[in-house]
């Protein structure tokens, strides 16, 4: 009943503002007014029975949603001029209208509109224009990217993030659409979150099934909740930032959470159930051997593909991992000797199935994120980041309280918003990032789609992100080569290896027969949600000529090689596959079978007919079985 009661006395507070309006005409007697619209003659006012302009200002507008207000005009050839207007907000001199976008929430009084002809005039005012918004969201940063630091050391750079201001002004906020959070837990009661809470869905996979339940937190912070709130904390309530879907729906699905046994039954339930996006914020970390999904998943997923969403299938969203530069070095050494290289994010269990949206991460700087697991697996990317000390991480929701989460009491470590600056109830934290931050950015943004165009299909969806996104970081054009075995780049480590000198470890921007731009850090590139949301407005499958799909089997491709492979070779072995079927390829997989002593010296890679690269699989990659 509190947070009824507190939602009332909102509505309440905007009532009273709504009486601050005073609609007035001044009259001979006005002398006040007369003084203030002196033009350094005589002032003659316009009686009141025949005013030059009225009506009755909007006075309660949304932070960064475009306002606009026009007077009705009783004349024509008027001059207008305002007082009092708020730095957002401006007036047009031959027609009055107010306009602007309020990008901080408040309340600006005394506010008068004044329209001339000749030396008479007719006023409206005094009024007052209140902002109604969200007061932490001016530090979230990739949704609209100033340059702020967000305490950190440094800040970002303007215009990287996640461009949304015209999907907000044409009123897209992901309404309804109901996105499964598989986690670690949600807090269900949480201020920022609550509303948007579908509560008899969530699941407890801590019970028996069929799960239903509270999803609980985990202890210490919620990594869950966190997810949420970049997904769809609630907007323009007076507390908070607020999400990418501000008006979505969440179902918390404990997948990680304290106390679950991932049996094989929960593993297909969190895929299952007529959502219509499931976001997955994790991804394997450093694991000596490659992992894939077991075929009951795999039919699952398939299943939700087809059936869910009513035939129109499911999104499934996932991070791909945090594990770029976690290398051998990690294991004892066993690698010494030898260059250390990222792990790939197509060795995660899921990650290679083609059906996913898997989502590298990139920073306030608009470049990858130090931590993002490259892989030939991306589709996109989104802002996840960085650590919040050095350079900017993410701000959103936390456990709320200050007993526990990210921001509470007694935890070491920088956390600005810890118990105050705005968050007194220690409800929210600047300090989350990862590819665990960027995926649920696409999940909001996926809302945003199925809310602009309900007949998307899963594919679409897919199709709609790649077209769109925008190549960033230009300059990672070029390959990354060893030229000699002193060759020092950021993350990589080099030691005396001139064997593989002039073999190429990663590859930049590639450019496909189709004309799309693929990079291994970013896949087709970073999201754009206007560009995105713009084209699903108008989306046809039919008018974009998509093919229909097919999903050829395995054995249609199959080769054996049963040659040894060359040691410290630059241009190793080759073998050619023949199709002989006429394919428009979405995706492939590659199954392999390799006896090999040492596999974190393999590298995988495929050529297409058109000749064009990609890198599967890295040499020295961190694999040790």
């Amino acid at each position: 009943m509190k947070k009824m009661r507190e939602q009332s006395n909102i509505y309440l507070s905007l009532a009273i503002v709504s009486l601050l309006l005073c609609s007035c005409v001044p009259t001979p007697g006005d002398k006040t007014n007369a003084n203030k619209v002196s033009n350094g003659g005589s002032v003659t006012l316009i009686p009141n029975e025949s005013p030059f302009i009225s009506g009755v200002p909007t006075v309660v507008t949304n932070q960064d949603l475009y306002y606009s207000w026009a007077p009705t005009l009783h004349y024509t050839g008027l001059r207008f001029t305002a007082t009092g207007l708020p730095d957002w907000l401006s007036i047009h001199e031959s027609t009055g209208v107010l306009s602007g976008i309020p990008r901080e929430s408040g309340t600006t009084d005394n506010i008068r509109i004044t329209a001339f002809k000749s030396n008479r005039f007719t006023e409206i005012g005094p009024f007052s224009v209140q902002v109604y918004g969200d007061p932490l969201k001016v530090y979230a940063w990739h949704m609209r990217n100033t340059g702020q630091s967000n305490f950190a050391n440094n800040g970002g750079t303007s215009g990287e993030d996640l461009n949304l201001d015209e999907v907000l002004r044409t009123g897209n906020f992901g309404a309804d659409i109901k996105v499964g959070v598989s986690d670690s837990g949600l807090d269900i009661d949480h201020p920022d979150l609550f509303v948007n809470v579908l509560n008899p869905l969530n699941k407890d996979y801590k019970t028996s099934a069929p799960y239903f339940g509270d999803p609980g937190v985990t202890t210490g912070g919620d990594h869950g909740t966190s997810v949420a709130g970049i997904i769809a904390a609630v907007g323009w309530n007076g507390i908070g930032s607020r999400g990418i879907a501000p008006k979505a729906k969440l179902v918390g699905l404990n997948y990680l959470g304290t106390g679950v046994t991932q049996s094989t039954a929960i593993q297909l339930d969190q895929a299952s159930g007529d959502l219509d996006v499931y976001n997955y914020s994790y991804g394997s970390s450093f694991y000596p051997m490659a992992q894939n999904a077991d075929s009951t998943y795999i039919d699952q997923v398939k299943y939700g593909l087809g059936n869910q969403r009513g035939g129109k299938g499911s999104v499934y969203v996932k991070s791909a991992g945090n594990s770029f530069q976690e290398c051998d070095f990690s294991h004892s050494g066993m690698f010494l000797g030898l260059l250390c290289f990222s792990h790939n994010s197509n060795l995660g269990a899921e990650d290679e199935l083609p059906w996913y949206i898997v989502v590298g991460a990139t920073n306030a700087l608009g470049v990858k994120s130090s931590y993002s697991s490259e892989g030939a697996n991306l589709w996109v990317s989104a802002p996840g980041g960085e650590f919040g000390k050095t350079n900017p991480a993410i701000l959103t929701t936390d456990t709320a309280g200050c007993a526990d989460g990210y921001a509470r009491f007694g935890l070491t470590g920088i956390n600005f918003l810890k118990g105050g600056d705005g968050n007194t109830d220690c409800d929210y934290t600047q300090n989350f990032n990862g590819s665990s931050s960027a995926a649920p950015m696409v999940s909001g943004l996926v809302a945003l789609l199925l809310d602009a165009n309900a007949n998307l299909t899963w594919r679409d969806v897919k199709h709609i992100l790649a077209v769109t996104a925008e190549k960033v970081d230009a300059a990672s054009s070029d390959t990354l080569v060893i030229e000699d075995f002193d060759f020092d780049n950021g993350p990589y480590v080099t030691v005396d290896n001139d064997d593989m000198i002039g073999h190429t470890y990663s590859q930049g921007w590639t450019t496909n027969s189709a004309g799309y731009s693929f990079h291994n850090y970013y896949g087709f590139g970073q999201v754009d949600v206007d560009a995105a949301v713009t084209m699903a407005k108008s989306y046809s499958s039919f008018l974009t000529g998509m093919p229909s799909e097919t999903d050829p089997a395995f054995s249609l491709s199959t080769s054996s090689v049963n040659t040894a492979i060359p040691n410290s070779s630059v241009t190793g072995l080759s073998d050619s596959i023949n199709i002989n079927q006429s394919y428009t390829v979405e995706a492939v997989q590659i199954k392999v079978n390799i006896t090999h002593p040492r596999p974190g010296d393999l590298g995988i890679e495929l050529t297409s007919p058109s000749g064009t690269k990609s890198i599967i699989l890295n040499i020295n990659n961190s694999l040790l079985i």
